[in-house]
């Protein structure tokens, strides 16, 4: 999943800002990602992964998400190729690298504990990369099946000037 919010909604890059904000020009910016108290590597049993945007009013709610759903329907069809996985895998490293130097060292520590608390091994800090590494696109297809249906969203939507 986290090369998945690499691909979907990390960067300028990803297929939901490109989707979104580029080619249509529904919103402005996309954000979100695993863990909203935390990152994706602190953490460790499920985990929600969710995204926002603050769209145009001139746009539908339906439009945004029938452009979520289209994006995630052309990775179910088409699978998530080696080029765009080592593409996320980049993105990947950048996030745990700004990670471990974030906060004058706080990020590193904050991941020591993580691994010392969960798995009882403070250097799996080390193996972190080679982790993500075993991922081919034969997993990410498997995962895009199995946790971006339908079925597994909610959606929110918030509209501060609707009349309750």
């Amino acid at each position: 999943m986290g090369l998945l919010d690499q691909i979907l909604l990390q960067g300028n890059d990803s297929r939901l800002y490109q989707a979104l904000v580029q080619k249509r020009g529904y919103a402005g910016s996309v954000s979100g990602g695993i863990n909203d108290l935390g990152n994706m590597f602190d953490y460790n049993g499920p985990m929600h992964w969710g995204g926002s945007l603050t769209y145009d009013p001139t746009v539908s709610a339906d439009s945004v998400v029938a452009v979520l759903t289209q994006e995630i329907e052309k990775l179910d069809k088409n699978g998530v190729d080696q080029a765009t996985l080592d593409l996320a895998m980049v993105k990947m490293r950048s996030s745990l690298y700004d990670q471990l130097s974030s906060l004058y060292g706080f990020g590193k520590a904050d991941l020591l504990a993580t691994f010392a608390l969960f798995d009882n091994d403070p250097g799996r800090i080390n193996n972190l990369e080679k982790e993500f590494r075993k991922v081919t696109p034969a997993v990410m297809q498997k995962t895009i099946k199995e946790y971006l249906r339908p079925t597994n969203r909610t959606v929110l939507i918030i509209n501060p000037l609707a009349k309750s």
